[in-house]
């Protein structure tokens, strides 16, 4: 009966444990897949913002704008689109009429002022790129194929807002707009969009990259969505016919939590014709007002499926150890009742994590012997359980940032080796037409950052994959000259001020890429500290007596604060806002300098600064 009530127990315990700890684990593998698919969503926005930043300042876009001349314009717009893949391409004047579009290219000159992106450049004069509504004029505008293109008809959907809706004629598009000057002067506005409504190919990305195209019961594991305002307009989840979900609506519950509230909403969730672990997050315009919304989620049957096979391992072995306990349970009655009756006991409070427990010599003969084995299991297992939650506790740690870059490295692979790919295309180009001219130096120095920018990305793959490192003897004094060189004419060093105080060190053997970004990462990051200007200390010097190198890099910015300077080296952690930084910089120089057998010692105050230290071999 003891046997019976205890594994009933363990039973019951063990299956609520499992669905508690399943369902946390769906839950937060839903939430970070969220995550990634939001931060997919906006590189597609920023992808087309770099491309317009290359092409708002050619000299010959510029000077047709300020002369209207459509012909060259409408050249133009031909040219990059082969390149960028708008949906929606044009330039306006200074007052936001259309000079020149590529869709429906005879009608011009309408006013697109009031598209909350366009207004915010002719009002600030500063490039912009985000989420907007396109209405039914403005892609009417764009000629009747653009529009026919955005048209959804709506399709009723059960638990649906309780709003009559019939079509949705409107676009959302993610866009970019820059402006184009002259003699510092704004005579126009470069700007592109690509429309979601119909379109398969975000989620189908995103399908393929976060879930892999996985399949369960013939259904796709996972699930992307792209609604305007509360009706899908993109997305890969299916009907029971099999059709595509386009037109149908979001919940009364969801959107009143999402759109109305602007907050994340995470639960299961009844999504068209089966049940998912969902997350919705909201998608906001150029003004912070929702306009749209972003929905992952994956099939509880996958967490279904794997409850069901846990409790069934648990129950078979919680049955299969109770039927021998029983019958172990009648021989040691019979034979040795008292020693092992002291056993058991030990044996339940080592199984409670009580491994102070000891039977001691209380008894005579072989039972003593066994006792004493008994008491040194004990100590033996404290001692390994100790050193195997220190050494689980570090290789978790390494996983977790190991994985996360993985999973990130090819979709950052993928979004800038495209827009960089341009940008070394056409500085090449140029280049070569511009040889002998005084511009030649700038143009190689941009080809050249270019091709770091490429190695850059290599790195991040090889942290993740900590492949082998390219070292070659040279001198960390001309690095840091160099790259410092190359930063002070970045913008974000207008108003710091770089002090260099060199040692004499010696050559030694360096991976000369991969210390550049190190040197870089440090320096811009210091630069983002210090916004209203300030000074940067860059130090070396050997301590003979160890064989190393140091570097020292200290600035005079905002400093870190206690509770996030342990955490500034993990993947992904960022205190800037949000599109200001990925968090990735300081997780791939920590691997840097690790792989090359070195460290990193941070100490920072807020309010005066921030100084790393840098020790590396030398060998």
């Amino acid at each position: 009966m003891v046997i019976v009530m205890i594994g009933g127990g363990a039973v019951i315990i063990g299956i609520k444990m499992i669905n508690d700890n399943i369902v946390v684990q769906a839950y937060g593998q839903v939430q970070k897949h969220l995550e990634t698919t939001q931060y997919m969503y906006d590189q597609e926005g920023k992808t087309q913002s770099l491309f317009l930043l290359y092409v708002a300042h050619k000299g010959q876009i510029a000077d047709a704008a300020a002369a209207r001349n459509r012909v060259i314009l409408l050249a133009k717009l031909r040219e990059v689109n082969l390149s960028l893949g708008s949906d929606i391409l044009a330039i306006t004047d200074a007052r936001g009429r259309v000079l020149a579009r590529l869709n429906n290219s005879d009608n011009y000159g309408d006013y697109v002022g009031d598209i909350a992106c366009i207004n915010h450049v002719l009002k600030e004069g500063k490039p912009c790129t985000g989420s907007e509504i396109m209405t039914s004029d403005i892609l009417l505008a764009e000629g009747e194929d653009v529009a026919r293109r955005a048209f959804i008809k709506v399709i009723p959907t059960p638990h649906e807002r309780k709003l009559k809706k019939e079509a949705e004629d409107r676009a959302l598009v993610q866009m970019a707009a820059f402006p184009i000057f002259k003699n510092n002067t704004l005579v126009g506005i470069i700007y592109s969009a690509k429309i979601l409504n119909n379109s398969m190919t975000f989620v189908d990305r995103i399908r393929s990259l976060v879930f892999k195209d996985e399949k369960i019961k013939g259904q796709d594991l996972g699930t992307t969505t792209v609604f305007l305002d509360d009706v899908r307009i993109s997305t890969n989840v299916k009907r029971l016919d099999g059709s595509s979900s386009i037109g149908t609506r979001v919940s009364e519950q969801v959107y009143h939590q999402v759109v109305e509230k602007r907050s994340t909403w995470l639960d299961k969730a009844f999504v068209v014709n089966t049940w998912y672990i969902a997350a919705y997050t909201p998608i906001f315009d150029v003004n912070q007002k929702v306009i749209g919304i972003l929905y992952v989620g994956i099939l509880e049957d996958k967490f279904n499926a794997i409850k069901r096979q846990t409790i069934a391992y648990l129950v078979a072995l919680i049955l299969l150890t109770s039927i021998l306990a029983f019958f172990l349970n009648i021989y040691l009655l019979r034979n040795i009742l008292n020693p092992i009756k002291s056993l058991m006991i030990g044996a339940n409070e080592v199984a409670k994590g009580n491994f102070s427990y000891k039977i001691g010599r209380q008894y005579e003969g072989e039972m003593e012997l066994l006792c004493t084995a008994f008491d040194k299991m004990v100590d033996a297992i404290e001692e390994k359980d100790r050193a195997l939650k220190e050494r689980t506790q570090q290789q978790i740690m390494q996983s977790e940032k190991l994985a996360s870059l993985g999973r990130l490295a090819s979709g950052i692979a993928h979004e800038i080796n495209n827009p960089l790919t341009g940008v070394l295309t056409y500085s090449s180009l140029l280049l070569d037409d511009l040889k002998e001219t005084e511009y030649s130096e700038d143009l190689k120095v941009i080809v050249d950052e270019t091709m770091r920018c490429r190695s850059i990305v290599r790195g991040i793959l090889d942290f993740a994959r900590e492949t082998k490192l390219e070292k070659q003897r040279t001198n960390l004094n001309k690095i840091i000259i160099d790259s410092l060189s190359i930063l002070e004419k970045n913008y974000k060093f207008q108003n710091v001020t770089i002090h260099k105080v060199l040692g004499d060190i010696p050559d030694f053997n360096i991976d000369v890429n991969q210390m550049i970004s190190v040197i870089n990462n440090f320096a811009i990051n210091s630069a983002d500290a210090m916004p209203g200007g300030g000074s940067l200390v860059v130090q070396t010097w050997y301590e003979h007596g160890n064989h190393q190198v140091v570097m020292s890099i200290a600035d005079t910015g905002t400093g870190i604060s206690k509770e996030n300077l342990k955490k500034i080296f993990d993947p992904f952690f960022t205190t800037k806002e949000t599109g200001q930084g990925t968090g990735l910089g300081l997780a791939v120089t920590y691997g840097i300098i690790e792989r090359h057998g070195g460290t990193i010692a941070v100490e920072s105050t807020v309010g005066e600064g921030t100084t790393f230290t840098i020790k590396l071999p030398v060998m």
